[in-house]
């Protein structure tokens, strides 16, 4: 008798031990289960990001390569044609009239006119040429072809020492810049547009405004309109630029792009 009241105590001792073994056990299962599963969504997190990232260069990649094509096309055919005209022109020295030889001047400047402007149009479709002169001038040459419609008035603003980005980040910035023109012109029907360039020690920023109509970034009627932010946003996103909008209907809108010290040159 006095035996198997020892050897209860000692098999309930054992019991609640492997009950707390076993539940010690379920709990790390349990643990090791969500972790792996924490880190599983991770992994698949990074490599969506990843693949977007990829996607969005690989489609960078694609339109640089038609731009250049057109750049190049623009360059040795349409350019040439208009050169041939105009030495065509020159070649009529004496008019039986003053007015006809009026005409002729006129049309020889109108054709130069031309001829500059696919030049300048040419070098900002072509994205070796951009690389060469840097996104500092290649901004400017952007506003120069506005300006010389007659229709907007331009103007670039420059703060701090120009440093160089990296190629790929200069690059983007000015397909932004090329994209925030054109939504200001076909979209907002702008007038004035001021680009502000700011290289500083710690970060470097773009701005781009301008007195168009303005729309509401929450509401956005337009889906091309979309289409063009939700694009400069993901080639912002691409270098690691932080991007913001402000706009308001009626009152214009301002498009900042800012890269810390960081992400300038890596």
């Amino acid at each position: 008798m006095e035996k198997e009241s020892i050897e209860i105590p000692g098999l309930l001792f054992v019991s609640i031990a492997l009950i707390l073994v076993l539940a010690v056990g379920f709990c790390l299962m349990f643990f090791i289960f969500f972790a792996k599963r924490r880190q599983h969504f991770r992994q698949k997190k990074i490599l969506e990001v990843q693949f977007q990232k990829e996607l969005l260069q690989t489609q960078i990649e694609i339109q640089e390569q038609t731009l250049k094509t057109i750049s190049q096309e623009i360059h040795d055919n349409v350019g040439q044609v208009l050169s041939l005209a105009k030495l065509n022109l020159g070649t009529f020295e004496t008019m039986e009239s003053e007015a006809n030889q009026v005409k002729i001047n006129d049309t020889k400047q109108l054709v130069s006119k031309a001829i500059n402007d696919l030049r300048d149009l040419s070098r900002s479709l072509h994205g070796d040429k951009i690389a060469e002169l840097g996104l500092q001038d290649s901004v400017a040459n952007e506003l120069k072809i506005l300006q010389n419609t007659g229709q907007y008035e331009t103007a670039l603003y420059i703060t701090g020492d120009n440093y160089k980005l990296e190629a790929q980040k200069e690059m983007v910035l000015f397909r932004i810049v090329q994209e925030s023109l054109n939504n200001a012109i076909k979209h907002a029907k702008a007038k004035n547009i001021n680009i502000s360039i700011s290289y500083q020690p710690e970060f470097f920023s773009l701005i781009i405004s301008d007195d168009g109509s303005g729309f509401d970034p929450g509401a956005l009627q337009s889906a091309e309109t979309g289409v063009g932010l939700k694009s400069m946003q993901n080639r912002a996103a691409l270098i690691g630029a932080a991007f913001t909008l402000n706009s308001q209907n009626g009152n214009g809108t301002t498009i900042t792009i800012e890269l810390k010290r960081n992400n300038l040159t890596t």
